[in-house]
């Protein structure tokens, strides 16, 4: 029988060999500086192009979408869908700049430019399958990302889903919110 002390020890020896192999082969090569601008360009991109009269609604749907693409991508992780060889810092287990700064930036912008849920859907549609069958097999072909257990068309429809539910979510929110400021004024 293992016991968790075990497990710590193992944790403990991977992230070692895990930063020696950053340090080693990662850091400086040319897959961490593609990784470092595709963390910054986004979001310099996204300040100058976002709308300022909606900035709080546009940065809550995409600190939402953030959250969500970080949580299923640990869980992609921890059940061994993909890996990622390259990375930032080795202390981080996501791929933080698609996950923190391209996706998010990229769901933020076309929230902000189709407004009508028909140009929203055709937006999610082909931005999903660039993101799917473009995005993925570049950062596959520069070794980065690693698909284990894992196909493009899988991503497909979750990148679909995945922007039209919190675009749902929060239209809800939104009229909840007006709805209950409108009762305080009738008050």
């Amino acid at each position: 029988m293992i016991s968790y002390k075990e497990i710590e020890q193992l944790r403990g020896q991977l992230a070692e060999l895990e930063q020696q192999f950053w340090l080693d082969h990662v850091l400086f090569s040319i897959q961490w500086w593609i990784l470092l601008a595709t963390l910054l360009i986004p979001w310099v991109v996204w300040w100058r192009l976002v709308d300022k009269r909606n900035f709080k609604v546009i940065l809550l749907y995409g600190l939402i979408i953030m959250v969500l693409i970080n949580i299923m991508d640990h869980t992609g992780l921890q059940l061994r869908l993909w890996s990622y060889k390259y990375k930032l810092s080795p202390l981080v287990p996501i791929l933080s700049p698609i996950d923190l700064s391209l996706l998010p930036v990229l769901y933020m912008l076309m929230y902000q430019y189709f407004r009508s849920w028909k140009a929203f859907w055709i937006a999610q549609i082909v931005g999903a399958a660039v993101f799917s069958f473009v995005g993925e097999p570049i950062f596959v072909a520069l070794g980065i990302y690693r698909m284990l257990n894992w196909e493009h068309y899988y991503s497909y429809p979750i990148y679909i889903a995945l922007a039209v539910l919190i675009r749902c979510f929060l239209v809800l929110l939104l009229k909840k919110s007006s709805d209950r400021l409108e009762d305080k004024r009738a008050q």
